[in-house]
């Protein structure tokens, strides 16, 4: 009789641990990646630059937007990842309300990912008014 007691009740402590460990588990795996966006140094009553990266899987976009009150520049958006080829850029040269063509860039899941926009006042650099870089972790 000891022995059946025993073995239920090994079973029944197993059957608690693996439960407490997807509880556990489970939140983490649920959470939904964060997108990353990022904004040039220019406060938003002029024209001012933002960039954004979806995070919504492997291949996710990226782009750069002109926004604000035309200023004569044009938006420049930047993304690296930990890891990657290192600094992917986008240009937004058609004024104040439009954005660059997305693109899709791949990104692992776990990788540490920057953003960043800037202005320029024509094609070639050097930027202005660049904002700091964004920063998050890819999702999956």
């Amino acid at each position: 009789m000891l022995r059946k007691k025993s073995r239920w009740f090994g079973g029944a402590l197993m059957a608690m641990v693996l439960t407490v460990a997807g509880l556990v588990a489970a939140p983490g795996a649920a959470q939904a990646a964060s997108p990353i966006t990022a904004f040039s140094a220019d406060d938003y009553m002029s024209g001012y630059a933002w960039a954004a990266w979806s995070n919504t899987g492997q291949y996710s976009t990226f782009k750069v937007c002109d926004d604000g009150a035309p200023d004569g520049h044009r938006a420049v958006g930047y993304i690296s990842w930990e890891g990657g080829p290192g600094t992917i850029s986008r240009q937004a040269a058609g004024g104040t309300g439009t954005c660059s063509t997305p693109v899709n860039v791949f990104i692992p899941a776990g990788k540490w990912v920057k953003v960043r926009a800037c202005e320029r006042n024509g094609p070639d650099i050097p930027d202005l008014a660049c904002g700091s870089w964004r920063q998050g972790i890819a999702g999956s």
